[in-house]
């Protein structure tokens, strides 16, 4: 009866987490004005400054110029402050970015603090370009571009930030009702085991 038990609610437990293990990143931050060629690759130490207002990122993304290269590797990394300024790198991934299309990468939810400024680091390859916007359009953050991370301070790239998913409540409550379920099976099995044991000794 008890293994019965068990496996019901790890099946359950399965059941309940599973839309969270699959859910989609929340956009965060977005700056989603991309009329300009903003920067290519090639500039090198391309950044953008931005404040999430979670306190998670999950990742990122940034939209590429249209007819501007094809497809190639699109690497954005996540930064507490600039790499030339001592900086410490936080998250980082890659994917298979197409010109006229978004770009977007994920990694582990990275606990940040919320409202605080941290800096996107781009990277690809040489043909590819990021679009962006020159009439400052996201306020909480801005360009950075060329040799030593030159600033632009009402230039924006194009781009968006992830938040990790937040649970629904009715799954939290359903794991948080399974385990307490599960507890108290586990003791009231061990108390028969007990009273069985002490049945079982010689007068």
């Amino acid at each position: 009866m008890y293994n019965s038990w068990k496996s019901w609610l790890c099946g359950m437990a399965v059941l309940a987490a599973a839309p969270l293990a699959g859910a989609t990143p929340l956009i965060n931050q977005e700056a989603n004005v991309h009329a300009v060629n903003m920067a290519n690759f090639s500039q090198r130490d391309l950044a953008q400054s931005f404040q999430q207002s979670a306190p998670t990122i999950a990742g990122a993304g940034i939209f590429l110029v249209p007819d501007m290269g094809r497809t190639d590797t699109v690497t954005i990394s996540l930064w507490n402050n600039l790499p030339n300024a001592a900086g410490t790198m936080l998250a980082q991934a890659s994917v298979a970015g197409t010109a006229g299309q978004w770009a977007d990468v994920f990694w582990s939810p990275v606990a940040i603090a919320a409202n605080t400024t941290y800096y996107l680091v781009f990277g690809g390859n040489n043909t590819l370009a990021i679009a962006g916007d020159t009439n400052n359009g996201y306020g909480l953050g801005q360009v950075y571009a060329n040799t030593g991370y030159q600033s632009f301070a009402n230039f924006d790239y194009a781009f968006r930030t992830f938040a990790a998913p937040v649970p629904d409540p009715t799954t939290v409550y359903l794991l948080l009702a399974g385990l307490g379920v599960l507890l108290l099976a586990r003791r009231q099995h061990a108390g028969k085991s007990l009273r069985v044991k002490a049945a079982s000794q010689p007068a």
